[in-house]
């Protein structure tokens, strides 16, 4: 057993509550880049995959877009098949940054963030949009997009990174986002969240979304805390942050909590607790998800069982942020 398995195992031990909701998964596998298929040398990020695993969104600066930062698709025939050559959502894009997709789990909404006018702050801050389609499947039928409205986007504020997420028990519709009230500072956004218990579609189109709260045991102040990835039963939500704790610049930390009412746990390095589960599972040396690079912006598959991220580590890449995939092992006895 090397020392550093010990040391992750020892510190482990102290946030043993947080890991409990996670045992029913093995350690995350060493990411593998997507390849020439999906980036290029520009910034590829931002991922999102529909709920079949065969639609991957994502945002670029690659040539030919709308604008500045756009949201692209490449689509699959299978889950074994290769990734096609990405195509640009013209119907969503603007000659402004659109950035950022998150699907929701019906397949139905879109959510991102655009600094297109039209909203709350004249097309000078980050904004929360989101689109409909009639048919789930069609990654082209997207309706012009809506602004969420000034109750959830921040005049003034940079509000950006959505994840959706819906309490099946109750019919809570979550909208988590990150949010900057001092924008020329990167280090200031924090997470925060807001909801709708009427059909998402009153809460998109009649932007009926509650005025969002802070998450303060997501948080780190004076860290940059964005993106989340929530696992469909909503007890494990992966975190983008810059916190003390890092490999390297930008992290992807992970956090559970016991149920959807609990408060969540305190966020670890995703690297700590593969280490924990690499110890369980007796493998050695441990694969490593964040590295001394950026990466950030998780999407977790419909079985939690693969996530897609982007990072900028050199190798392996083909220039700027690259999106990468790693995969896991649900273990026996998970009735997830």
């Amino acid at each position: 057993m090397n020392k550093q398995l010990t040391l992750a195992f020892a510190f482990a031990i102290l946030l043993l509550p947080n890991l409990v909701a996670a045992q029913d998964f093995g350690p995350w596998s060493a990411p593998v880049n997507l390849g020439a298929a999906i980036n290029t040398a520009a910034n590829d990020m931002h991922p999102s995959l529909s709920k079949d695993g065969l639609s991957l969104y994502f945002s670029s600066d690659r040539p030919d877009g709308a604008g500045k930062l756009d949201l692209w698709v490449s689509q699959r025939d299978s889950l074994d098949s290769p990734w096609q050559p990405p195509q640009n959502l013209t119907m969503l894009n603007s000659s402004s940054d659109d950035h950022a997709a998150n699907l929701t789990m019906d397949g139905h909404w879109l959510f991102f963030y655009s600094t297109r006018p039209g909203g709350c702050n004249a097309g000078l801050r980050q904004e929360l949009w989101a689109s409909h389609r009639p048919n789930k499947r069609d990654d082209f039928g997207w309706e012009p997009p809506v602004n969420l409205g000034c109750t959830l986007n921040a005049p003034g504020a940079d509000d950006g990174g959505p994840g959706y997420w819906q309490d099946d028990a109750t019919g809570t519709h979550y909208l988590y986002f990150a949010r900057n009230y001092t924008p020329a500072d990167p280090n200031g956004f924090s997470i925060h969240v807001s909801t709708c218990t009427a059909d998402l579609k009153s809460c998109n189109e009649q932007q009926m979304w509650s005025s969002p709260a802070s998450i303060a045991e997501l948080n780190s102040p004076g860290f940059r805390n964005t993106k989340t990835a929530i696992r469909r039963d909503g007890l494990e939500i992966v975190v983008t942050s810059n916190r003390s704790g890092t490999t390297g610049g930008l992290d992807l930390f992970v956090a559970t909590r016991a149920s959807a009412q609990d408060p969540w746990q305190l966020p670890i390095n995703l690297n700590l607790e593969n280490a924990d589960k690499c110890l369980e599972s007796g493998i050695d040396p441990c694969p490593a998800v964040n590295s001394t690079a950026n990466d950030g912006a998780a999407a977790l598959s419909w079985s939690s069982q693969t996530v897609f991220f982007y990072s900028n580590r050199l190798a392996g890449g083909l220039g700027g942020n690259d999106l990468y995939v790693s995969t896991r092992q649900k273990l026996t006895g998970n009735g997830n």
